[in-house]
């Protein structure tokens, strides 16, 4: 009986070994490293700060999900690195319904110049402070390709 309990407990701490091998293994390295030459003079937001900088040779970057992302200070990688999934989809461009204030608003599609008035069904992008209704899809696409080209 003792025997057969020490295999159980053998076998159940040899998996437990193996998941958190492989977990470290698999989980995405955040380490931090200095910008590429090419990446220095780069224009860039901060995503935790949602403030733009210029990339100097000291710009602490982490490589995350295919995406590198650029950091103002150190306390903005710790808050990163602390939570990166919240962060890494900040300045990503997310399309919502507007709110019931903005229905019934006259408004301008950014892409098209076309004047129309904002319904429950507009779709919205919020870009820099600014609300942005769209008339239809393909304007949507063609803003989020180039936001700075349609929200001046």
């Amino acid at each position: 009986m003792k025997t057969r309990l020490f295999v159980i407990n053998s076998f159940i701490l040899l998996l437990v070994t193996m998941f958190v091998i492989t977990g470290n293994i698999l989980a995405e390295d955040l380490s931090t490293r200095k910008p590429t030459e090419s990446e220095i003079g780069k224009t860039v937001t901060c995503p935790v700060m949602d403030s733009k900088f210029e990339v100097t040779k000291n710009t602490p970057v982490i490589d995350y999900k295919g995406k590198s992302y650029y950091f103002c200070c150190g306390p903005c990688v710790k808050n990163f690195k602390a939570n990166p999934d919240n962060y890494a989809s900040a300045g990503e461009l997310i399309v919502r319904q507007p709110t019931e204030g903005e229905i019934g608003k006259a408004t301008t599609c950014p892409v098209m110049k076309d004047k129309f008035e904002v319904t429950k069904n507009t779709p919205v992008i919020d870009y820099n402070g600014k609300s942005y209704y769209f008339c239809c899809g393909f304007c949507i696409d063609e803003f989020k390709k180039n936001p700075d080209k349609y929200s001046q």
